[in-house]
């Protein structure tokens, strides 16, 4: 087994080691990422490990943190590179979607410019510096401010049946109930490094950010545990779980601006005409009722208390 080195951050064979990659700077402020490295006994495989790409998506952050800590490197044949935290001005501002910074989605800006505004940047040393080094990729999110989310994965879908093989053993890593993968994704997103780099990459999603609900943080966990036994860095055979694959889904939209009031839970199994929510006026008239048009499992949730018009209130996958 032979040493890590990531930028200025080192780590010797069973070694576990903490550091910071500098991005870029403002006029008061120098932006840093957040590096662990967890480098085992013996050769084997690395795994690139990825949190908080969406700032706010703090259920994947403490998954990658609980991961981090309990990982034993004189029990590994192989690596973590973990990045607890992607986009810091976002955590740090507690903003939706956008960094503050610059005002992208951080998870649109790979492979990145070395040259462009922060969150490009960050997206440039991620990849150049550390998903290039690895052998698979997983990118835990989560929903962002508004959102609530379940369990389900997403699938790379590229180039390569190998590696689209790959990805969806890894994503039935997972103890989810749905797992997407179709071609034609959004460009731009960590999933990128699937045909950069030759290497199967998914993006479990899980949580809201108030409350960060146990349940969420150990479906990540969990599934990440299990791809390290997958890959052959800690011992044990990997739990899979047999999701549905690219269920139909329907969207429930805003037809007025409102107050937004839920009558179901995410994960929540609803059937066909249930009351799924209403809008009200601000003096709580009721301006609309929303009922399911076919049963199934509800995979978004609107959290917001207030809505405008053509906003999502909720998404039901069915079969």
């Amino acid at each position: 087994m032979s040493s890590v080195v990531i930028d200025n951050i080192h780590a010797e064979p069973g070694e576990k080691v903490f550091g910071f990659i500098e991005v870029g700077t403002s006029s008061v402020s120098t932006y840093r990422i957040p590096v662990a490295i967890v480098n085992g006994i013996e050769s084997g495989k690395k795994l690139c490990l990825l949190g908080g790409t969406h700032g706010t998506e703090f259920a994947s952050i403490e998954a990658v943190i609980r991961i981090i800590q309990s990982l034993d490197p004189k029990k590994m044949k192989g690596t973590l590179l973990a990045v607890p935290v992607v986009n810091g001005p976002q955590f740090e501002h507690r903003s939706a979607f956008l960094s503050p910074f610059d005002q992208l989605n951080q998870n649109r800006q790979f492979p990145g410019d070395p040259e462009g505004t922060l969150s490009k940047r960050t997206a440039h040393v991620i990849f150049s510096k550390i998903a290039s080094l690895a052998d698979a990729l997983c990118d835990c999110h989560g929903g962002d401010i508004t959102e609530d989310l379940d369990c389900y994965v997403i699938s790379r879908v590229g180039k390569n049946e190998e590696l689209n093989r790959k990805a969806l053993e890894m994503a039935r890593c997972f103890p989810g109930e749905v797992i997407v993968s179709k071609s034609g994704g959004t460009p731009g997103t960590t999933g990128e490094a699937q045909d950069l780099f030759g290497i199967p990459c998914i993006t479990p999603e899980a949580g809201t950010p108030y409350p960060v609900r146990e349940r969420h943080v150990q479906f990540h966990t969990d599934g990440i545990i299990n791809i390290l036994k997958y890959l052959g860095i800690i011992e044990g055979e990997p739990q899979t779980f047999n999701a549905k694959i690219n269920p139909q889904e329907y969207h429930v939209i805003a037809k007025t601006g409102g107050i937004w009031h839920t009558a179901v839970e995410i994960g929540q199994y609803v059937k066909k005409g249930q009351i799924l929510g209403n809008l009200t006026d601000l003096f709580g008239n009721v301006l609309d009722t929303y009922t399911a048009p076919k049963g199934g499992w509800v995979r978004f949730l609107r959290v917001w208390y207030s809505v405008n018009v053509g906003e999502p209130l909720i998404s039901v996958s069915y079969i």
